[in-house]
């Protein structure tokens, strides 16, 4: 979804009003407009992911094996979001709001930020970036977005 595309779904939601607008939604869900998908949750046309790692499968099972650095759960972790967008009829492209934890916020976000642009090359959506510790070493990163599904 472009910049002008969003700028117009937001009116038109906002427009309706904050009752009209929750309305149309609850309305969507009961017609089996909410569907829960791996990773997340559809209410009407909006998606709300989960926290997604990119950590490997064998990290979890072995608390020493590497999880991969950095740009490699950024990559993984963005990958799923686009399948999971995709098996909706949607796409990065219709992201409206991402959230990005990091383990290391200082000095992973500019590499975290290189595979970013690739996933997002234009018209990026809002985004927010925090440092938290994860409690494990393996995971770097974390994703959650919202996105809207036409």
């Amino acid at each position: 979804m472009t910049t002008g595309k969003r700028r117009e779904f937001v009116k038109s939601a906002l427009g309706m009003g904050a009752g009209a607008s929750m309305a149309a939604m609850a309305q969507g869900a009961s017609t089996g407009g909410r569907a829960k998908v791996a990773g997340g949750i559809r209410l009407g046309n909006l998606f709300f992911s989960s926290g997604l790692t990119g950590v490997r499968a064998e990290a979890r099972k072995d608390p020493l094996a590497f999880g991969g650095d950095i740009k490699e759960q950024t990559e993984r972790t963005l990958q799923a979001h686009k399948e999971n967008l995709e098996k909706l009829g949607s796409s990065l492209e219709n992201v409206l709001k991402v959230t990005v934890f990091l383990a290391d916020v200082k000095t992973e976000k500019n590499a975290m930020n290189e595979v970013y642009a690739k996933f997002f090359p234009k018209d990026p959506p809002a985004r927010s970036a925090f440092g938290v510790d994860f409690p494990d070493t393996a995971t770097r990163v974390e994703i959650e977005l919202v996105a809207w599904i036409p």
